[in-house]
């Protein structure tokens, strides 16, 4: 070991050595090893570590061995305990000094603090021992670790070190280290030298005496060192001796008793001697070369001296602040500093010294006066903690002496000046704001504001000026800052109070005022430290910041940005640094050459990475600065109306007189332009005052109690006020200060009070800054600023269409100028909303006026008087609320006591001042805001007529004819999305509408009052008209709107003055008129009048979700912003669209006849990965990378499934998205043609007519040639995209655009395409969901209506249906809508509260009940209606494609043509139209005779019966004779449908009865209790199944449609009804009724579809049998197992088929086709997956379906063992008890007791448990208190009785005492009372025989008494018997107690398994699954030559004709056939030769 390096070892001997010293320290008292520790780490030998740590190992082992000998030989001995006696003995005090004391075995603890730290150090030493021989192998890195030293740290840390041990703890000890560390410190700012060996020495020398030092404050521990230096004598204080562990007393001589009555630098102190010693020790191993260098500011010593003045407060330190406040004024600083450097030191030293001897503890000997001067108040003081400030302030005077010209500090300072010259003046603003409002407020304070404030006032007022004075201002700051301080320090000396007073005259409390007052020691810090940092921070800004700042604020010489020099980085410092500057740039150069050096010997890696990260940090810079600029100019153009707002809403949160000069200069200022630079400059001086006048009023000489004024109380009879009234009004609940009402208050914190104001002067003066900076910006720039106010100037009209992003920097350039003045309607409609009283009366007939002028020129005529009424009504509504001064103590007259009564809430109303109810001043800044947005509009209405504008904002016109006088539309054609822009665009101008008129429809319904009544007319209104309105001349569009949006406007202002109903006379209307309040819903909004919820009652309840104008405003912005679509040129593009629909429309309807074809296409996709995404094949198997492999595979796998989800929607919408595509180009080439014609035409009125049917000229419209050919063809939609030989590039762009869409968007318009092809699903759907929710008489008739007439109709619903859906839903909403008025009496509350849950409630079964969400599902679907109706168009057009596509088949095979039709249907002529025709003919007088007129009149009757007959005939007709039919087969679905409502009935039974939720199915079978609306349900349903199966059968369409009709009404009437009445549960609440209700919707779906197409014509077997794969065979097979449902199903086709076969016949040929079948479907597999000959068998085939059969045996083997021992302890259920009964009987006498008992609580088990007790948790076990009287009188006959008596007294033989608990078991025990009893599942209850030892020998004594009572009259004795345990307490003999565990059972789902128990599941269900099984296994020889053929096609072809035959009705050949195939089965050799395989 002794070539260790001690280097590399050294953390590991300090880690012993500290084990080592905590150990002697704190557990035992050892001298060896503190000793060895001290010696061994300064003497510790090179190369000698490892022998030390061998030497520790030993000791330590040696001292463990010692204890062991020593405690071994103590307890064995016994006259060495005796010799070393007790405790407290001689010897006993010896041992335990040495160590070896005896061990108190009773505290584990102690043991363990004596042993556990030789134990540590012994095995520390040991495992240290064992690495480092494994270590030292590696001698390279042993070396390499002695090399490495880092010398310089260490003697810093020692050095400084020094410091810490002589403060820590002032004692002579610690004065050696006090004195060392100064003198080495002054040795070191000399710059006087030091060897390495004296440096060595003196550290030796100090770690002696430090390692003496601990020592003797570790000997001082023990008692006798205590005992000779007592804690309090002098030598132990002058030393430092502090007894932290005080001396037990004989008792317990082994605690560890710590003294905790000492400071913390106790404590601390020996921590920091050993932290010093091992520093010491380090610095000596390390070798230390060189010194620090630490070189603090002159502005550090300075803080530092501060500091040190505050703290310590004392004439001398009072020096230090003069010194420093003469060298803050001193220009030249740094030399100041450097030459008082020596005075300072010799100051510091002599102040250190006497601090030093009086922070000593010598209070006693030290003197404290000098004559008649006390020490205290030079600082001759002991404090607490005194000399930590001092140090530091000397050792940096010491440092400043060798501070010398460092170049470092100077480029530092040169980086960083720039950035502190421009913003370091906001430090010195908040630094002033922080001095004047800190602490309390007192004159000096106002003083600084008052600076700070004319500061800001002349900055904002007169810029140049503040320039040239702000220097001056600085030095009058610094001046001032000096004088408070010096004031401030020099008050707090004794006698210096009296000067101060007798000098000025004042009291003690007018100087406390001005800041003069004696403070503690914290109240001084705080006192001087805010204003001596705030000096220092003037001080900077005076003589490093000034000049600066200076250059970069001059307005005048402004340095453009092209100019400057690309070196010139940053500003530079003045004139005063040029030697500075050029010593910074020779530096700089210096620096860069040897970077450059540097650079080239860098390798070129590094290199490209700096290079790019200086490309990176130029890129961050410029982005940076485009933030800033953006910033600004967002600033410049908006910052004047932030100042404007902020400043009205300071002035509104507190009005008053002061405070009303804010408001009338930004009132006037607002709406005119020119005087808001002087309402800025007036505003800061006025704020100033403010502050100020706030600022004095604080103060403590004010006193407002002196000049209030008491108002008396008027009398009774001369005011109207209420009492409580006049005791709540501010003119007589308190004295009244007048200085309020000028808006000056006393406050507790005035910076909480002045916040407001000082924020706004903040924003004030920052509006000065945003102005001054853009004018430097725009001269740096050299340009002008922009003339247009926008934040974007590239953004204009022309980017406008460019794409999102320009249109969205368009808007935020010019959103006001467009949309200005809707947004001035939206504030008007706001001011009138929040405050709802009558002054807003006038801005609602403002608001009328300004609208009906309607064109926009107008407007703008009377705009400017708009402005100046807002204007002065702002300033006069404030004065409202400033109102007279209450000091007057006047009233106002509406309070005087006057016939008109003016009650309170009248008042408010009016908005009249008042001092109880003070007008709510808040209110008014919706006004103003009303009044900027006005004042801005009033802007736009000026420049909107100038070129400028008008060519980059664009034209804002409202000509409703806006193409009149132009050629082309400026604004481009978007219909055809070609952009995410034109999508927007096409959501906004085309959609827009739709939007708003459900809003119209949501704010009428959501307010049930009769404007919402209006509101929904009015939506229904335009709903109807639809697109026509949208195609409409724009006059009259236009003058149609406006009618909506003036009956909008006028709703508003007639709930504005209503609001004085709802407001003020509420109680009134309550009491005589509550149906007006319900009518109009009259609530009032505005806080403050009453709460609508205590006001409401059950007579009269107000509507409180019903009141407010919230959705009317909403309804008025869509309303705006849809005139203005309507007006915009982009809106012609969406006309000219619909005009092209409805023209093209127009073409379409001269076919007489269409055709619907349904396509069900069975579409097949497969999953392809995706291309852009490849799978990395050659992976290493790196774990990383097979999971990111992972990673990309599935989401491969994710797009996939997104592509082919979207590509099977876009499948299944393929002719839909053609026949759009084929009608979007012939609706483009329409628009071209009509715009090229347009270019010719003359200038017309209207664009309406552009597009009408009848084109303007034959070249408009296209000819078709003629043909001779007698039929047409038509071709499909692909075939028309397929031919087509133009192109328009706008239709190209945007088949591109869609094209190249993400995924996300592609499955979104794939999901719209497949909603449109489907909208007419989509509204039956929500039909049928709204009738489900509504369940009412109302919402029953559409869905009858859309399955008997609408999904009846051929081809489709005519218009005739969807028009009448559409009308009977919007009365139905308005029905629904009348009844929701509180006012009727069944819409009371009482009346909604007694009908809930009654179904059959008049108002709701027909739908007219009052609910919150009556009419949401009635919303949707007027939408859905609405929405199809407007894709009608698209689907007759694609109706007509369809039909296109299947007529030249249909003309070829029939030999009909179409078109032919026309002559039919002309030859037909009704008797009207015969009668017309006979009125046309001209009649002569002389044939007009009487029975003429007769024979007209009854034409005309029969012609009125025909226009309702008719169509009915015509719609019968066409459902039962059609022309043509694409006849289908949907019975399979239906009849799956009928499964499902099957299912839903046996499962959901318990929604058919009336009590019956609880319930489950089979123990209400097993009860014989059947519901019987349960039993109507499946009987109807069974019906309905089999009559639909025989209308299949026998192809009745007559019948099927009958059946449809009686069904449909049938089931409407049940489940709406009479399920309803029977259950007494509502359908809206029965959900299992609401499934199968709309499952039963689907099946009549399907039965409508069913009849509108036919039946098949043939019917060949079942629908299950028509593929041959697994999924067919297994349904096929599940279908066979159904019981009785083959055999019905045959029986069902026998009968309702006409056949020659009977029934047996019958039911073979059905067998041989199943079979077959199964055969066909085996031998198909074995096709596609074929087996090689000679080949084994795979082993997934085998172990797959082996596997899988062994498993299910093993299964059904053990499944009961399993099941019965998991349903109880897995699922069971807790089966507690409810009563406990024990039945005592004696012999076989009668029974003498029978107990009854109460369960208590439940037992909890302890740790007595055993293995019984843990199968039971412990809510299985309960306590029966088992009362012990018995429960029953004991009847025994007197024979009996005697016979019992005889044989207790006589007889030997034991008599037999039989205990039955709750008749449960019956058994014999010799004890009585068993108390523990185990309750199983079975019929007996057993004793826990585990829990007794004797088994029944442990059961409880009992005593049993016979008790009687005779206190009855003329009645015999009544005995009963008691039973009571044996010796127990009085107050528990009357209660038995008894725990019982119980067992738990099987849950109530599966009892009906559990109940057979084991045996029973095996015989009932093993056996028969056993059976079945071997039913597979068994008997296969018998059928193998009719189940293994080879080919069964012709078995199968000979089946299928059977089937053939006999639906064409060749019943003969269907006999002969039948009689081949049994001859065919009954001949094996036939059976072989066809069943071959057909290739062979």
């Amino acid at each position: 070991m002794c070539f260790l390096c001690d280097c590399g070892l050294l953390n590991v001997m300090f880690l012993i050595l500290l084990l080592c010293f905590v150990k002697c320290c704190c557990f035992g008292l050892f001298y060896l090893h503190p000793l060895s520790f001290c010696l061994f780490s300064i003497f510790s030998p090179p190369g000698h570590t490892g022998r030390f740590i061998r030497a520790v190992f030993s000791t330590s082992l040696l001292f463990v061995l010692a204890h062991i000998c020593f405690q071994t030989v103590l307890y064995t001995y016994p006259p060495l305990s005796v010799a070393i006696g007790d405790n407290c003995s001689q010897w006993d005090t010896i041992t335990r000094h040495i160590g070896v004391s005896r061990l108190p075995l009773d505290d584990p603890w102690s043991v363990l603090r004596l042993l556990c730290p030789e134990l540590g150090v012994c095995v520390v030493a040991l495992v240290i021992i064992i690495l480092c021989n494994r270590l030292v192998r590696n001698r390279q890195m042993v070396t390499a670790a002695n090399i490495t030293s880092v010398s310089l740290p260490y003697c810093v840390s020692g050095l400084s070190l020094f410091f810490f041990p002589g403060i820590t703890l002032p004692s002579a000890f610690s004065a050696i280290y006090f004195l060392l560390f100064i003198s080495v410190c002054t040795w070191w700012a000399c710059h006087l030298p030091i060897s390495h060996l004296g440096f060595n020495a003196m550290c030796v020398m100090v770690g002696f005496f430090t390692a003496g030092h601990m020592v003797c404050l570790y000997l001082y521990q023990s008692l006798l060192a205590q005992a000779l230096f007592p804690p309090h004598s002098l030598w132990a204080r002058l030393f430092g001796l502090k007894d932290i562990i005080t001396p037990g007393n004989c008792s317990s001589p082994y605690d560890l008793n710590l003294n905790d009555n000492h400071d913390w630098p106790v404590y601390v102190n020996p921590g920091i001697l050993f932290l010093l010693y091992i520093t010491i020790a380090t610095v000596l191993k390390t070798s230390c070369h060189g010194r620090p260098n630490q070189v603090p500011t002159v502005s550090l010593l300075v803080l530092t001296k501060m500091h040190t003045y505050i703290t310590y407060h004392s004439w001398l330190t009072f020096v230090l602040l003069l010194w420093a406040c003469l060298i803050w004024i001193l220009r030249a600083r740094q030399q100041a500093a450097t030459l008082c450097s020596p005075f300072i030191l010799l100051y510091g030293l002599a102040l250190c010294c006497l601090q030093y001897v009086w922070a000593m503890e010598l209070q006693p000997e030290l003197p404290t006066t000098v004559g008649h001067m006390s020490l205290r108040q030079l600082g001759l003081d002991r404090a607490q903690y005194p000399l930590f400030l001092s140090f530091l302030s000397n050792l940096l005077s010491l440092s400043e002496e060798g501070i010398g010209n460092e170049s470092v500090l100077k480029i530092l300072g040169g980086m960083v000046m720039s950035c502190y010259a421009k913003y370091w003046i906001y430090v010195c603003g908040g630094m002033f704001i922080m001095v004047s409002f800190a602490g309390k407020l007192v004159g000096y304070k106002i003083i600084y504001m008052l600076l700070f404030l004319l500061c800001l006032c002349l900055y904002q007022v007169y810029y140049s000026l503040w320039r040239r004075l702000l220097k001056l201002f600085w030095w009058l700051v610094v001046a001032y800052t000096m004088l408070v301080l010096i004031s401030i320090y020099t008050y707090q000396f004794e006698d210096f109070p009296g000067y101060w007073r007798n000098f000025t005259g004042l009291t003690e409390e007018q100087l406390a005022a001005i800041g003069l007052e004696t403070f503690a020691l914290s109240e001084l810090f705080t006192s001087i430290l805010i204003p001596g940092f705030f000096l220092l921070a003037c001080i900077l800004q005076l003589h490093y910041f000034h000049k600066p700042f200076m250059r970069i604020t001059d307005l005048e010489h402004v340095t453009p940005i092209d100019k400057k020099k690309p070196s010139e980085t940053s500003e530079g410092t003045g004139s005063g640094n040029i030697e500075v500057n050029f010593e910074e740039e020779g530096l700089a150069a210096d620096t860069d050459e040897e970077s450059e050096e540097e650079v080239e010997l860098m390798p070129s890696k590094w290199g490209l990475v700096m290079d790019r990260l200086l490309v990176l940090s130029k890129r961050f810079s410029d982005s940076l600065t485009k933030v800033q600029v953006f910033l600004w100019r967002l600033l410049e153009l908006h910052i004047l109306k932030m100042v404007a707002f902020f400043s009205v809403w300071v002035a509104l949160e507190e009005p008053s007189l002061m405070n009303l000069v804010l408001v009338v200069l930004w009132s006037l200022a607002m709406p005119y332009g020119r005087f808001r630079p002087m309402a800025s400059c007036l505003s800061t001086v006025w704020v100033c005052v403010i502050i100020v006048c706030k600022m004095l009023y604080q103060l403590s000489v004010v006193n407002p109690v002196e000049y209030s004024s008491n108002c008396s109380l008027p009398l009774s009879n001369e005011t109207n006020l209420l009492p409580e009234e006049m005791m709540n009004s501010s003119l007589y609940k308190e004295p009244v200060d007048p200085a309020k009402w000028f808006g000056i208050r006393k406050d507790v914190t005035i910076l909480g009070y002045s916040k407001n104001h000082l924020i706004v002067l903040m924003l004030l003066v920052f509006e000065a800054t945003v102005y001054r900076h853009q004018t430097h910006h725009y001269r740096q720039l050299q340009r002008s600023p922009p003339t247009i106010p926008a934040l974007f100037p590239a953004a204009t009209r022309d980017t406008l269409d460019q794409g999102l992003i320009p249109c969205f920097k368009y808007l935020l350039n010019y959103t006001f100028y467009k949309f200005g003045l809707e947004i001035c309607f939206l504030m008007t409609v706001n001011v009138i909303g929040q405050r709802m009283n009558f002054l807003v009366i006038i801005h609602g007939c403002w608001l009328v006026a300004i609208l009906v002028r309607r064109r926009r020129a107008a407007i703008a005529r009377i705009w400017p008087r708009y402005c100046l009424f807002l204007s002065i009504f702002m300033i006069y509504q404030y004065l409202l609320c400033v109102g007279i001064p209450p000091a007057l103590c006047i009233d106002y007259p509406w309070r005087w006591n006057t016939p008109v009564l003016m009650n309170s809430a009248l008042i408010k109303w009016i908005y009249l001042p008042d001092f109880y109810t003070v007008p709510n001043s808040k209110n008014l800044i919706a006004d103003f805001v009303l009044l900027m947005c006005a004042s801005q509009q009033w802007k736009v209405f000026e420049c909107e007529h100038t070129e400028e504008w008008m060519v980059l904002a664009g034209e804002n016109t409202d000509d409703p004819e806006p193409m009149e006088g132009r050629l082309f539309n400026p604004a481009p054609n978007f219909i055809n999305c070609r952009s995410y822009l034109d999508m927007a665009k096409v959501l906004v101008f085309r959609h827009l509408f739709w939007f708003v008129l459900s809003v119209v429809f949501i704010t009428g319904a959501t307010r049930i009052s009769v404007f919402g009544l209006g509101y929904l007319l009015a939506c229904f209104f335009f709903l109807l008209f639809g697109t026509r309105l949208l195609v409409k001349p724009s006059r009259t569009r236009l003058t149609m709107w406006d009618c909506l949006i003036i009956y909008n406007v006028a709703v508003i202002i007639s709930k504005n003055m209503l609001s004085i109903l709802a407001c003020v006379f509420v109680f009134e209307m309550q009491n005589g008129f509550c149906w007006v309040i319900q009518l109009f819903s009259l609530v009032c909004t505005v806080k403050g009048y009453y709460d609508p919820n205590e006001v409401s009652d059950k007579t009269c309840s107000l509507p409180i979700e019903e009141a407010g104008i919230i959705w009317d405003s909403i309804c008025f912005l869509c309303l705006l912003l849809q005139r203005r679509v309507f007006l915009s040129f982009y809106f012609l593009h969406v006309t000219a669209e619909l005009q092209a629909s409805a023209k093209q429309f127009s073409s379409l309807s001269t076919f007489c006849h269409s055709f619907q074809l349904s396509v069900l296409n069975h579409v097949l996709f497969s999953l392809h990965s995706h291309p852009g995404l490849c799978l990395d094949a050659t992976a290493h198997g790196e774990m990383v990378q097979k999971i990111l492999d992972i990673l990309r595979f599935l989401w491969a796998i994710f797009l996939a499934m997104v592509d082919g989800l979207t590509q099977w929607l876009n499948l299944l919408t393929k002719q839909y998205r053609e026949i759009s595509t084929v009608l979007c180009n012939e609706r483009n080439a329409m628009i071209h043609k009509i715009q090229q014609v347009k270019k010719f035409l003359p200038k017309t009125s209207s664009t309406s007519n552009l597009l009408s049917p009848e084109p303007p000229s034959s070249s408009m419209e296209p000819v078709p040639p003629e043909s001779s050919k007698q039929y047409r063809h038509f071709r499909t939609a692909s075939e028309l995209l397929g031919d087509s030989q133009f192109s328009i590039e706008e239709l190209e762009q945007s088949r591109q655009f869609y094209d190249n869409q993400n995924r996300l968007l592609k499955l979104l318009f794939a999901m719209y395409n497949l909603l449109a092809a489907n909208s007419e699903l989509v509204c039956y759907f929500i039909i049928v969901l709204n009738n489900v929710v509504s369940a009412s008489v109302i919402s029953l008739v559409l869905p009858i209506l859309v399955f008997l007439w609408a999904m009846l109709a051929i081809p489709r619903p005519t218009k005739r249906f969807w028009m009448t859906a559409i009308v009977y839903t919007e009365v139905m909403v308005v029905v629904k809508y009348l009844f929701q008025f509180g006012f009727f009496p069944w819409n009371s509350a009482y009346e909604m509260t007694l009908n809930e849950d009654k179904p059959f409630f008049p108002p709701r079964i027909l739908g007219l009940e009052k609910a919150d969400n009556y009419i949401r599902y009635d919303l949707l679907q007027l939408l859905a209606l609405f929405f199809h109706r407007s894709l009608l168009m698209v689907s007759y057009k694609q109706a007509h494609g369809r039909m296109a596509a299947i007529h030249s088949k249909y003309t070829l095979s029939l030999g009909v043509d179409i078109d032919s039709c026309h002559s039919i249907n002309s030859t037909s002529r009704t008797p009207c139209q015969k009668v017309g025709s006979l009125k046309k003919k001209p009649a002569s007088r002389h044939f007009i005779t009487f029975s003429l007129m007769q024979w007209l009149l009854a034409c005309c009757f029969l012609c009125s019966i025909q226009r309702v007959y008719k169509p009915a005939q015509s719609f019968f007709r066409d459902i039962l004779h059609a022309e043509y039919r694409a006849a289908t087969d949907v019975y399979a679905l239906m009849f799956l449908t009928d499964v499902i409502d099957f299912i839903i009935i046996i499962f959901g039974f318990w929604a058919f009865g009336k009590h019956s939720a609880a319930a489950d199915i089979a123990s209400t079978l097993s009860e014989d209790q059947v519901p019987e609306a349960f039993l109507v349900m499946l009987l109807i349903q069974f019906s309905t199944m089999i009559i639909d199966r025989a209308l299949y059968l026998r192809k009745a369409v007559l019948g099927k449609l009958i059946f449809q009709v009686i069904l449909v009404i049938g089931i409407h009437l049940w489940m709406f009804f009479i399920l309803p009445a029977v259950t007494e549960r509502m359908f809206n609440q029965n959900f299992v009724a609401q499934l199968w209700y709309f499952v039963k919707c689907v099946y009549f779906g399907l039965s409508a579809y069913q009849i509108r197409c036919g039946y098949p014509t043939r019917i060949l077997g079942n629908f299950l049998t028509k593929k041959y794969n697994h999924l067919n065979l297994f349904l096929f097979q599940g279908f066979r197992l159904v019981p009785f449902l083959v055999e019905l199903r045959a029986v069902m086709d026998w009968v309702w088929t006409d056949t020659t076969l009977s029934l047996s016949n019958w039911m073979c040929v059905e067998d041989i086709y199943a079979n077959i079948f199964i055969i066909k479907c085996s031998r198909e597999t074995e096709k596609k997956y074929p087996q090689p000959k000679g080949q084994k068998k795979k082993k997934i085939v085998k172990y797959g379906m082996g596997g899988l059969i062994i498993f299910f045996l093993i299964c059904i083997i053990w499944f009961p063992l399993l099941f019965i021992s998991l349903v109880r302890s897995v699922v069971g259920v807790v089966n507690h008890p409810v009563d406990v009964t024990v039945t005592v009987k004696l012999g076989g006498y009668e029974v003498i007791n029978i107990l009854y008992s109460r369960l208590l609580c439940s037992y909890k088990i302890g740790k007595y448990t055993m293995q019984f007790i843990t199968l039971y948790s412990y809510e299985d076990i309960v306590t029966a208190m088992i009362e012990g009287s018995s429960g029953s009188v004991w009847r025994i006959s007197p024979p009996s009785r005697q016979e019992l008596i005889k044989e207790l007294l006589g007889s030997p033989v034991d008599l037999t005492l039989r205990l039955m608990v709750s008749g449960l078991f019956h058994r014999l025990v010799p004890n009585m009372f068993p108390n523990y009893i185990r309750a199983p599942n079975g019929a007996e209850a057993k004793p826990v025989s585990q829990l007794y030892k004797d088994n029944e020998a442990g059961y409880m004594n009992i005593t049993l008494s016979l008790m009687s009572d005779r206190s009855q009259n003329n009645s015999r004795n009544q005995e009963w018997w008691d039973i009571a345990i044996a010796g127990c307490a009085p107050s528990s003999c009357e209660v038995l107690p008894m725990v019982i565990f119980n067992d738990k059972v099987s849950p109530p789902s599966l009892g009906f398994l559990a109940g057979y128990g084991i045996m029973g599941l095996y015989v009932s269900v093993v056996l028969v699954i056993g059976k079945f099984v071997r039913g597979f296994f068994s008997e296969i020889s018998h059928s193998i030559m009719f189940e293994e053929l080879p080919c069964v096609d012709r078995i199968l072809k000979l089946c299928t004709d059977i089937f053939l035959v006999r639906e064409t009705g060749e019943l003969e050949l269907e006999e002969e056939l039948y009689a081949k195939l049994i001859f065919l089965y009954r001949s094996p050799e036939t059976m072989i030769k066809w069943t071959r395989d057909i290739q062979s």
